[in-house]
């Protein structure tokens, strides 16, 4: 007669003449509970059937004698044990067991176990029984206390850390076990017996009770969660320390010392010079973000934190732990009397990068002036360099002077190629300075714990490349780094803005928001934001992206190899109407530019952004000083030359005079360095301020083709730029209405007005008339609707009386003057192309 409470097999074992049954689990798994509805199902109180549990505990005459009636046809056993493993006789148990009775096998709680008895406890959110079962690890006494302790409202963890706690009281020998697999060891009889004292048949016993007792992973290599800290507590701080030594004594005799066991140790309050040795062994040998944690785990176990302290200083800087880099730089810098020199150039080359991260190369050069060249031995190159991103010319050629007498190793030789490519990028020939720089990459070397350094090599080539138009050459070098850095990935994602990839642009900006810290890559990020949302032609984006990079603005201190963000937030803030919260980085960078006379590859982007930021401005006045350099910049570079007569271009236009030739000219010319975006936009106003027809529609297709060049007119020459049909695509009458109104200069709302129809229809109707001309935005729109004829009844040209600011938005609330400059959306700032 079977409980319909038993499991099916256990009932059928029971069923047979004579039963034979016998119950493995571990410990708390329910084997004493089974037994429990096993004797009140058997008849007769169990008559003839012989019932026992925990059979591990009994000695091996007890469990022969066992074995010997489960083989037995004429009397029945029920038996119940823990896994033995390394005892003969619990072996011949098993292997008689499963050969002559019905072998039931009980685990830790299962998912649908956990369910099911959450169920009678009240619960029955599967996140909440998935969370009890992680923190258990599925030990049924603990998943019991907790699912308790939520249905009396208490804290089921506390519940379950109480439940282990009380295990481990009574239970000294497990707690020697856990406490020792918390410390990194293994429940091996091996390692027991050696580090608890113990003779290797109880070390034996122990391990098979640590396995079976619930509290240890899968794998036994550690604790369940709810296990957690409780060894040592039950051990007292002298008995887990105890072990800890133990331990530590015995992996190094055994020369089985691991890292992460070395490590646990440390934590755990070891202090032991043997110890403290390894992990500093062990720290010189692995990767920044290894090591930073094994240095400190080195000081724990009582290494001499100041011997330490320029490597920890190192190792933080190379995974970005600025605070961490910078308190122990100033620490070291603070005894610099009593540091050689090689440590003392090492603490100055880590500050440095450290404030060059922070945006204050300033800082960075001022550390390299007090250094001076005779103490600034191999890293005089890496001085050098910072001086002249720091606008200090005559500094670093006295610190580039003192790099002849230094050994010429690899990565001597390549910080001495970088600042020499920097001296040519700043004051010599352009050619020559990308060969030095290219020099250098090649000698850079893949070291793991390469020396950090202010800058890299990567980044100042890839800077000079944007600064020059060779935007597919930036892109390369940085695509040789193995493993890219924020400040590489910024880099590339400019390259892409400039090049006119807005879409990845874009979406490497939104990558990179949640991982760029540093100052500088900061500066580099919003740059790189307010530029695509300028480009884009939404004005709340982009004075959303220039509010959001105030933080940088108000504490950034300017320096050669910032200059592009500069001037894509100097014309944000133009354009928003906030120039004066700009302007003292501007005249940093104008002063520093003079300092180091105006080179110009670095030079000439600054200054077309200026020419256009006065374009927006509305003052042309000042954009002749920034024509007048791009002038002289253009008998050194290409690239110069090529902004110089966009410069000029654009002072004409401003002046009323329209050549369709010589814009054109200057805007293929921009778009042959990188500059797509821009020469369209001259394009697009030249074609607005034409009074020609023809040559105003040869100008906008001029600009589409600049814009989109997949859909550029094959075989458009100069020579026929004022024969090039307007665009296609006949209005109805009511769009025609519709766009004679718009383009004479009214809202939304006055269109409405005038037709009797709602501002809302009127957008409609604007929505369909862009689409089917093809307009890649609102001021394109604008020009082809004029060039096809569109509102010339109204048309006066006022030259700059009135300008409406790229971000402008076309709504009831906003008019559109007749000189009306193309988007932000056909201002793509692009990439330079020419390197001299």
């Amino acid at each position: 007669m079977s409980s319909p409470a038993l499991p099916r097999a256990v009932a059928q074992a029971l069923a047979a003449d004579p039963p034979r049954l016998l119950v493995v689990g571990g410990a708390y798994t329910g084997k004493s509970q089974l037994l429990n509805e096993i004797r009140r199902s058997l008849p007769r109180a169990g008559e003839g059937v012989l019932v026992v549990d925990d059979a591990h505990r009994l000695p091996a005459a007890e469990l022969r004698n066992l074995t010997d009636r489960m083989t037995r046809g004429d009397l029945g056993i029920v038996v119940a044990t823990e896994p033995r493993p390394h005892r003969p006789e619990m072996q011949h148990l098993m292997t008689t067991g499963a050969a002559h009775a019905c072998l039931v096998t009980l685990r830790s709680s299962t998912p649908a176990d956990a369910m099911s008895r959450a169920a009678a406890f009240g619960v029955s959110d599967p996140k909440i029984v998935r969370a009890v079962l992680s923190f258990t690890g599925g030990a049924r006494d603990l998943v019991d206390a907790a699912l308790t302790a939520l249905r009396e409202g208490a804290d089921p963890r506390c519940a379950a850390v109480d439940r282990v706690r009380a295990r481990l009281a009574g239970d000294p020998g497990l707690a020697g076990v856990l406490a020792l697999v918390e410390l990194g060891g293994a429940a091996d009889p091996a390692e027991l017996a050696a580090v608890l004292g113990v003779d290797a048949e109880l070390a034996h016993d122990l391990a098979d009770a640590a396995h079976a007792s619930g509290l240890l992973c899968a794998g036994g290599d550690e604790l369940v969660p709810a296990a957690a800290g409780v060894p040592a507590a039950a051990l007292g701080p002298h008995g887990f320390r105890t072990v800890a030594r133990e331990l530590l004594s015995c992996r190094i005799d055994r020369a089985l010392l691991t890292v992460p066991v070395a490590s646990r140790l440390a934590a755990a309050g070891i202090t032991d010079e043997r110890l403290a040795d390894y992990l500093v062994a062990q720290a010189d040998s692995s990767n920044p973000a290894e090591a930073s944690g094994l240095y400190t785990a080195a000081v724990h176990a009582g290494a001499d934190a100041a011997d330490l302290a320029l490597r920890r200083a190192e190792a933080a800087a190379a995974i970005g732990d600025r605070p961490t880099a910078a308190t122990l730089t100033d620490e070291i810098l603070g005894r610099a009397g009593s540091l050689t020199p090689a440590d003392l150039a090492t603490a100055v080359r880590i500050a440095a990068t450290v404030a060059a991260g922070d945006g204050m190369l300033g800082r960075s050069a001022d550390l390299y002036e007090w250094l001076g060249p005779d103490r600034a031995g191999a890293d005089a190159a890496i001085g050098a360099t910072v001086l002249l991103a720091a606008g200090r010319p005559e500094a670093a050629t006295r610190m580039l002077e003192a790099t002849t007498s230094i050994v010429p190793t690899s990565s001597a030789a390549a910080t001495r190629l970088l600042a020499e490519g920097m001296r040519e990028s700043v004051g010599g020939d352009g050619r020559v300075a990308m060969n030095a720089l290219t020099r250098a990459l090649s000698m850079r070397g893949t070291a793991a714990r390469a020396p950090v350094q202010p800058d890299t090599v990567e980044a100042i080539t890839a800077l000079l490349c944007l600064h020059s138009g060779e935007l597919t050459h930036a892109t390369t070098v940085l695509a040789r780094h193995t493993t890219l850095t924020v400040r590489h990935e910024l880099l590339a994602a400019w390259a892409a803005l400039l090049g006119g990839d807005l879409p990845a642009a874009t979406a490497a900006a939104d990558d990179l928001s949640g991982r760029a810290a540093l100052q500088r890559d900061l500066l580099f990020l919003h740059g790189l934001r307010v530029g695509a949302a300028r480009r884009s032609g939404d004005s709340g984006r982009l004075l959303a992206e220039w509010e959001a990079a105030q933080g940088v603005v108000a504490a950034y201190s300017v320096d050669l190899v910032s200059l592009l963000p500069l001037g894509e937030l100097w014309l944000a803030a133009v354009r928003v109407g906030d120039a004066p919260r700009i302007s003292h980085l501007v005249g940093q960078a104008r002063d520093l530019l003079a300092a180091l006379g105006e080179p110009p590859l670095w030079a000439a982007a600054l200054h077309w952004y200026g020419v256009q930021a006065a374009i927006a401005a509305e003052r042309p006045d000042e954009l002749l000083p920034h024509a007048r350099a791009l002038a002289v910049a253009a008998e050194s570079t290409a690239y110069a030359a090529a902004l110089a007569r966009a410069g000029q271009a654009w002072l004409r236009l401003l002046q009323n005079d329209v050549d369709p030739v010589r814009v054109r000219a200057a805007a293929e010319s921009l778009a042959a360095i990188g500059l797509p975006w821009d020469g369209a936009r001259l394009a697009g106003e030249a074609a607005l301020r034409a009074t020609d027809t023809a040559a105003a529609t040869a100008l906008l297709q001029v600009a589409r083709a600049l814009r989109h060049p997949a859909a550029a007119t094959p075989g458009l020459t100069t020579a026929s730029a004022n024969t090039v049909s307007p665009p296609t695509g006949p209005l109805s009458d009511r769009e025609a209405q519709v766009a004679d109104l718009v383009v004479s200069g009214l809202t939304y709302r006055e269109v409405g007005a005038r037709l009797y129809i709602s501002g809302k229809t009127v957008e409609h109707h604007v929505a369909r008339i862009r689409r089917r001309l093809g307009a890649g935005s609102r001021s394109e729109l604008i020009s082809m609707l004029r060039a096809m004829g569109h509102g010339t009844d109204n048309r006066t040209i006022s030259g700059n009386s009135t300008t409406m600011s790229d971000s402008t938005t076309m709504s009831d609330s906003t008019t559109m003057s007749d000189s009306t400059t193309m988007s932000d959306s056909s201002e793509q700032k692009g990439g330079t192309s020419a390197c001299p």
